[in-house]
């Protein structure tokens, strides 16, 4: 569940990406659709959450290595 208290420059959590890579990887949509991506991940991305992933997608992918095998 998206947390209120959250800040928009707060760092991704491992959640969020896996929340984000979950959506990504079932194909179902423009990830750029952040609405959408939102309510796919099951509240745990909030639209302005899910841009800052796109935005650091690839040190996201080196923080998290495990996140994208395990999907």
């Amino acid at each position: 569940m998206v947390n209120k208290s959250q800040k928009e420059n707060d760092p991704v959590t491992e959640e969020e990406f896996k929340a984000f890579e979950a959506v990504r990887i079932s194909g179902v949509i423009n990830m750029w659709d952040t609405r959408t991506v939102s309510e796919l991940s099951g509240g745990v991305l909030t639209r302005k959450r899910a841009v800052k992933v796109i935005e650091q997608y690839k040190t996201l992918k080196e923080q998290y290595p495990d996140v994208r095998r395990s999907q």
